[in-house]
């Protein structure tokens, strides 16, 4: 009888010793993706910083610049998630603005690059988890408002007429052209759709998180800074080709990094 008591005792002791220690490896895990995060973070910020401080190019009638620190943005959401994206977007352009003597766009800039790396981020995470139905329809709706948006700047101004902030002087483009830009946009998202996977998944979550800048930088000049309508509207194709280039940029080097093993996490996705 003693025996068989020892014997419960020494197995509950195991059982009571392994328990402990797999919160003890959890609480570990814990930590590891806890610093993770913190070094990913840092590291997107400051990325995101020097890509927009560096490569950016004054645009004379808003007062503002194009920079390539879009790519950093999208890459920081599709590595780290929705909320390094979040962090490494506000922080890191809002530094670069401030930097760059942008002081007047630097408040909007937080919020705008931050929920911008928020929307990239949720929207490629749980891209696997909206049925291709419900996606559909969410496409059918940014495609409409950007044909919409496109109409409205059309019948606005009709015609596009600014001094260039690269020095080009004075350029006219017709309002037929932006609505024929904003098909072959609509068109693009649709074939990104419809023959792309996993890249596609990457490439549609920055494309539709970027009206975010669009839109937000537009109010924020007519509303905020009291610029009028056509000032502001000069800057919404430099706004547009952000979103493009950043998203040409963004999707090869996190499908190249992810070849390469350095994103194990991905492989599922890729697969699915």
């Amino acid at each position: 009888m003693f025996c068989v008591y020892v014997q419960k005792y020494m197995k509950q002791e195991k059982s009571g010793s392994s328990r402990y220690k797999m919160k003890v490896m959890q609480t570990i895990d814990q930590d590891v993706l806890t610093v993770r995060e913190l070094a990913l973070t840092a590291t997107f910020t400051a990325l995101v910083f020097m890509s927009t401080a560096i490569f950016s190019f004054e645009l004379v009638p808003t007062t503002g610049y194009f920079n390539f620190g879009e790519s950093f943005v999208y890459i920081s959401a599709l590595i780290g998630g929705p909320i390094v994206g979040a962090i490494a977007g506000g922080f890191g352009s809002f530094l670069a603005d401030a930097f760059l003597g942008y002081g007047d766009f630097a408040p909007a800039t937080l919020v705008i690059k931050g929920l911008e790396g928020l929307v990239v981020g949720l929207l490629f995470r749980f891209s696997d988890r909206v049925d291709q139905q419900k996606r559909r329809v969410f496409l059918t709706l940014i495609t409409v408002f950007i044909i919409l948006f496109t109409l409205i700047l059309n019948f606005e101004e009709g015609s596009f007429i600014a001094e260039s902030g690269f020095n080009l002087g004075t350029y006219s483009l017709p309002g037929v052209i932006l609505i024929l830009f904003a098909l072959g946009l609509t068109l693009v998202i649709w074939l990104v759709e419809f023959k792309l996977k996993y890249r596609g998944k990457m490439a549609l979550s920055c494309i539709l998180a970027g009206p975010i800048i669009i839109v937000g930088y537009f109010l924020w000049e007519v509303i905020a800074l009291g610029f009028p309508v056509e000032t502001a509207l000069f800057e919404v194709p430099f706004n547009v080709a952000q979103v493009i280039f950043g998203t040409l940029i963004a999707v090869p080097i996190v499908t190249y990094l992810d070849e390469l093993g350095v994103l194990p996490a991905r492989k599922s996705l890729e697969q699915q």
